[in-house]
């Protein structure tokens, strides 16, 4: 049975982390937003990791080999609490996934907040739960 489990990548190697597990057919999921960015002086819209330098990867834990996922570039290793390699429920992979659009991005509500704001997530898997704007 295949579960989702996350990836810790080098820094700003995230996206080369995506593109070499992809073409050893892994499935991976490297959710993406907007931002913007001042850039030769002028702002851009560019497109980055949603949490930078980690990505998902979902795995069969008996029929795998997961041997290769380490030694691939732009990958550090499996994230681990100890000698665990714990799974990300599917339920928070979803989530994630029914919010992105066409480019595989979550896209940031403009709903007139600041950066630093607090909010507090009213429904959903993370209902309850309280948070920054970071945006």
């Amino acid at each position: 049975m295949k579960h989702w489990y996350a990836v810790y990548c080098k820094p700003k190697e995230d996206e080369r982390a995506e593109l070499h597990l992809v073409r050893q057919d892994y499935e991976v999921f490297r959710p993406k937003h907007r931002v913007r960015r001042k850039r030769g002086g002028r702002m851009v819209t560019l497109i980055e990791s949603l949490f930078p330098r980690y990505l998902f990867i979902h795995l069969d834990g008996t029929a795998e080999n997961w041997a290769p996922i380490r030694s691939t570039r732009g990958v550090v290793g499996l994230v681990r609490w100890g000698d665990q390699v714990p799974s990300v429920p599917d339920l928070v992979i979803d989530c994630l996934r029914s919010n992105v659009d066409e480019a595989g991005c979550i896209p940031t509500p403009e709903a007139g907040y600041k950066k630093g704001d607090k909010l507090i997530i009213n429904e959903g898997t993370f209902a309850g739960l309280e948070g920054l704007f970071y945006g």
